[in-house]
């Protein structure tokens, strides 16, 4: 074979070869594009196999309804219509201004796509490559008014899927004038504006179908987003928005051109938005959070808003109008001046945890931040009752002694220097008497016996839900993160409970727009503390109020509370409860967490304007209902008679005492060691004396003196004729002897007082006796020689007229 013959069978091989491997490479891209047309055929199916076929009214009746939130009373508070307020109106109402500039905005080829538009989708994915980001959006209104109503608007390719083919259902079912309508009446302008309707009320004050080209501009352009292009939060961005739309219509040719220059010229002018109060705003933004974090409502947090502000839900709340008109009455009538501090507060019935008023500011208008609730700031002392009650839970009676005065303090990892509000201690002090006056030094090392970890275990028990540190700091208030106004009412109502800690509780009950209950909330208390420790605390707070640092909280009935001061003034507390009400009042600086140094001309301590307010509130929040004491446990306890000075067992020569309640093993077992018996001596025999002579001797022996006359004409005048207690008798030192002195019975009627100025004791007694008259002695000292031992003044005056037998006092010098 020739040369050329094997050239040419070589390249007949070769492109036999490449033929079979087009073949082999065409074959395997249609069987690629096959498989992938398969695959998304197959999962569009999947996505869609439980898409409902749809009706005309399951997207033109499916509209947000308002929601409506009631007192606890059923009483109205607020429509949800400042979150979402809309009035439909069919299309031949809509400004046709309106109608232009949404279309060319936002789907300039509705009427020629049937649902879904390719060709945007494709320029949309084109226009984001090259700039690297989203900057356009493919989704038909069609597509858009189905997310709004049917679907949720959450981002994922399953959802672009169904919606997709719900667009293409909808657009068989329904004319595009009708789509256009439900897609108007749906979408959010922005200021609590749903539906074009509202837009345009809210915005210009008139109806929609009056509206001319600026205005349709300006609504349209806001669409995209009504926050970034909000005429009120960012005019600028709003005009240049609106003023893009005019020149996008300019360009449709929807308006001519004269009408874009003039348009175009048209100053932004929108109408000022008033504010409409309502009952207790910050309770009702509590509320509205609440719904938005139970996923009973949905399972994210976007199906919970729509439900929410769209799904016409009917919410039944604790709050009590009349006294959170009364807490907001007690913190700005007594915080009056401009400048004055915050005020945070909480009223929770204990029983049930219901929340019966919230105040978490001064003004909701300009501050939306719930001071009530998501304020966390230090306690101080009103921390300390929940380490007096770790304490009593571990057998601690309220009655042991610590040192009182400030120091240093070993604890694990270094030291810590504890110091008292006053500066000084008290030397050794008990638990009962250092809760009362509020003394750091106590706390500090008594939370060293009961242990930090015990304390945090305990004051979750009782309702405080911010985190907590185990550190000993905590005794006295120092905290990682704070706690709430609403934490430390919750808390301190467990001790008005008996010790059962119920949660708090702002909705009772929610239903759906037909009525059908979705939510329905029932208090359900849990043991956090026993009956015992819970009187126990209970009984020291009410001694706070009555005696100590709360004094300025007593309300007369039955209370008991406890103060705090944060260390720089920063903070100031007040938190206590009666037996149906425990409220926690807060008063700082929410920002700049000024020191408190200087309000009203006064430094501000838990016990000065927290106090106030607290007493303010509960007094009118109680007023015409009955008094009514803590219940006191049924069993574990004894009641003691002590000493009220020293905490003690009491003597029968205790001056001030009270019996109180202990628990079984845990009462004082010494008695006062202070008020015993007094010293008694001997009286000696005064009778047959002389006055002089017998007062004398009775006061130097440490007895006080009163003398009587008795008319008596056979025993020298001026002798002692008896006395009482009688001679030899024993007798308590101090005590008074009385001793009955002879006068001539002749001395009757009205006698006129001498003058005894600069007489010696003797001579006065012996001429007031002379007289009928009787001479009571006062000692009083004198740096003047000349005058001891003589009379410096007397009572009556001289020449005074007086009935025989009446008594002069007269006060004699000593030096």
């Amino acid at each position: 074979m020739s040369f050329s013959s094997k050239i040419r069978r070589k390249k007949k091989e070769l492109k036999r070869k490449r033929n079979i491997g087009i073949v082999v490479a065409i074959f395997s891209v249609v069987l690629l594009i096959f498989f992938i047309l398969f695959s998304l055929l197959v999962f569009v199916a999947f996505a869609a196999y439980d898409l409902p076929k749809l009706k005309k009214k399951d997207l033109l009746g499916r509209n947000a309804q308002t929601s409506k939130i009631y007192d606890s009373q059923g009483n109205l508070i607020t429509n949800l219509y400042v979150e979402q307020n809309r009035v439909e109106v069919p299309l031949s109402q809509i400004s046709k201004y309106v109608q232009d500039a949404v279309i060319t905005v936002e789907d300039k080829r509705f009427y020629q796509h049937q649902g879904v538009d390719w060709k945007a989708i494709a320029r949309a994915f084109f226009a984001d490559v090259e700039e690297g980001k989203i900057v356009e959006g493919g989704s038909t209104l069609t597509q858009q008014c189905i997310k709004n109503t049917l679907i949720t608007p959450k981002k994922t390719f399953k959802r672009k899927v169904r919606e997709a083919v719900l667009a293409y259902q909808v657009e068989k079912k329904m004319s595009k004038k009708q789509i256009l309508q439900g897609y108007l009446n749906t979408i959010y302008f922005g200021q609590s504006s749903y539906g074009v309707e509202t837009a345009a009320e809210t915005f210009f004050g008139k109806n929609s179908a009056d509206l001319n080209i600026a205005e349709a501009a300006l609504l349209a352009g806001v669409i995209r987003s009504p926050n970034d292009y909000s005429p009120y939060m960012h005019p600028d961005a709003a005009l240049k928005r609106r003023n893009w739309v005019i020149k996008q219509m300019l360009k449709s040719k929807k308006i001519t051109k004269q009408q874009a220059e003039e348009a175009l010229a048209t100053p932004l002018q929108v109408k000022a938005i008033e504010a409409k109060p309502i009952l207790a705003p910050y309770f009702v933004d509590y509320v509205k959070q609440q719904i938005l974090e139970d996923k009973k409502f949905g399972s994210t947090y976007s199906q919970r808003a729509a439900y929410l502000f769209q799904g016409g839900l009917r919410i039944y709340t604790t709050i009590d109008p009349r006294l959170q008109s009364l807490a907001e009455q007690a913190a700005w009538g007594i915080l009056n001046q401009p400048g004055d501090p915050e005020v945070s507060l909480v009223a929770i019935e204990p029983q049930t945890g219901y929340i019966k008023a919230m105040v978490g500011g001064r003004d909701y208008q300009t501050q939306k931040f719930n001071l009530a609730v998501q304020g966390l700031r230090q306690p101080g002392s009103s921390f300390k009752p929940f380490v007096l009650a770790t304490a009593i839970e571990q057998g601690i009676p309220v009655s042991k002694s610590y040192n009182s005065n400030p120091g240093v303090l070993k604890v694990p990892g270094g030291h810590w220097k504890v110091n008292n509000a006053e500066g000084h201690g008290a030397g050794m002090m008990s638990l009962r008497s250092a809760t009362i006056h509020s003394v750091n030094a106590v706390f500090a090392r008594l939370i060293l016996d009961v242990k930090p970890e015990n304390v945090v275990e305990t004051a979750k028990k009782l309702g405080i839900t911010s985190p907590l540190n185990p550190f000993p700091a905590i005794a006295l208030g120092g905290l990682s993160k704070g706690v709430s106004a609403l934490e430390m009412a919750s808390a301190y109502s467990s001790f008005a409970n008996q010790g059962f800690h119920t949660p708090p509780i702002a909705i009772t009950k929610v239903t759906d727009a037909k009525g059908k209950v979705i939510e329905e909330n029932q208090p359900k208390s849990e043991s956090a503390i026993s009956p015992v420790t819970a009187y126990m605390v209970t009984e020291i707070l009410s001694d706070v109020i009555r005696f100590g640092t709360g004094r300025a909280a007593n309300i007369g009935r039955p209370s008991a509370g406890k103060t705090g001061t944060t260390e720089n003034f920063g903070d100031a507390w007040f938190a206590g409860y009666t037996p149906n009400l425990s409220t926690a009042v807060w008063v700082g600086y929410p920002d700049k967490r000024l020191p408190l140094r200087n309000v009203h001309g006064i430094r501000v301590y838990g016990g000065t304007f927290p106090a106030r307010i607290w007493r303010a509130f509960m007094s009118s929040a109680l007023s015409g209902t009955p008094a009514q004491d803590f219940t006191k446990p049924t069993s574990g306890m004894v009641s003691v008679r002590i000493c009220q000075d020293t905490g003690l067992l009491a003597t029968k020569y205790c001056p001030n005492t009270r019996y109180q309640m202990f628990p079984k093993g845990a009462s004082p077992r010494r008695y006062c060691p202070i008020h015993t018996a007094p010293e008694t001596i001997e009286v000696p025999n005064v009778v047959g004396l002389s006055a002089i002579s017998a007062v004398k001797q009775l006061t130097d022996l440490g007895f006080q003196v009163s003398q009587e006359l008795t008319p008596n004409d056979t025993i020298p005048s001026g002798q002692v004729v008896s006395q009482s207690p009688e001679e030899h008798s024993q007798a308590p030192k101090g005590s008074t002897v009385v001793i009955t002195i002879a006068t001539p019975s002749a001395k009757t009627g009205e006698i006129e007082v001498p003058d005894l100025t600069g007489k010696s004791e003797s001579e006065a007694l012996s001429l007031l006796r002379n007289l009928g008259l009787v001479g009571s002695v006062i000692y009083q000292p004198t740096s003047d020689a000349s005058q001891a031992g003589k009379v410096v003044s007397q009572q009556p005056g001289p020449l005074s007229k007086v009935a025989a037998g009446s008594v002069i006092e007269i006060e004699i010098g000593k030096i």
